[in-house]
């Protein structure tokens, strides 16, 4: 009877450790099921936002998708599926669409860095281009984003109409237009062109191998931009992408910004 009492006792411990496994492999007993968010991100910020990322999911345990893109593109994709919880472009003219079309909240967007243009040129700057009236001398080979496509065409067009300069490049001199900042990068480095628009923040690599060099354009002729970070109105979870927006534009999101070539905002 003893040893009967015994096997009845080890036999329901079994079943019992076996149920409360299964129920609590599927949550039912967990504190709570992994959680993910989606981030849309300009292409040029790539390398600070795959590590701000990384350092997010450290800290919280949340899953982060990113879709990289041209901003004019991933402001598509948001507008199109109205799925998605943070919306990081690579200027604030895709921001405020965003809150016009109802896509975005306006009370939880905030400035994060500054985006500054330069002239990226081949190495050596052999066409000795200093300005961006230079862009458009005779034989020179001009790469710049598409206006349709990315910030960087955008904020391009816009600066070189300032200066009476975009038709007449774009009629001699425009050889390649690009979806992103990044193929901007490739063209001036591998010499398809002699130079190319680009971000500030860019090009720390390859003036590092030693690949391109920079021009910088002068202040009272340039157009500094803004990066901001967006809570979308299609978020499941407004907390938690409230959580990575602060994440992203406090002390330890500002210090990885800033390790990776960008000026933090000051408005």
């Amino acid at each position: 009877m003893e040893k009967r009492v015994q096997l009845m006792t080890v036999i329901f411990v079994g079943v019992f450790i076996a149920v409360v496994g299964c129920i609590v492999g599927t949550g039912v007993y967990a504190s709570h099921e992994r959680q993910t968010l989606l981030v849309y991100s300009g292409a040029g910020l790539k390398s600070v936002m795959d590590e701000l990322c990384e350092e997010f999911e450290i800290e919280t345990g949340v899953d982060v998708d990113i879709i990289y893109g041209g901003s004019g593109h991933i402001f598509g994709q948001l507008s199109t599926t109205k799925r998605g919880d943070i919306f990081i472009p690579g200027a604030e003219y895709y921001t405020r669409r965003g809150i016009e079309e109802g896509l975005l909240y306006e009370n939880l967007t905030r400035n994060v860095t500054y985006h500054i243009p330069l002239i990226l040129v081949r190495e050596g700057n052999p066409k000795n281009i200093t300005s961006l009236e230079d862009l458009a001398r005779p034989g020179i080979k001009l790469a710049l984003g598409c206006v349709e496509q990315c910030a960087i065409g955008r904020l391009s067009n816009k600066l070189l109409e300032n200066h009476g300069l975009y038709e007449e490049l774009k009629a001699n001199n425009l050889k390649v237009t690009t979806a992103t900042v990044n193929e901007l990068l490739t063209y001036v480095a591998i010499g398809t062109v002699d130079a190319a628009i680009v971000w500030e923040d860019t090009v720390g690599t390859l003036v590092e191998q030693g690949k391109v060099d920079v021009i910088e354009i002068e202040p009272s002729k340039n157009i500094i931009k803004t990066i901001p970070v967006s809570v979308t109105r299609c978020t499941k979870n407004p907390e938690l992408a409230k959580e990575f927006m602060d994440f992203a534009c406090g002390e330890e999101g500002l210090e990885i910004w800033e390790e990776n070539g960008f000026k933090s905002y000051a408005g």
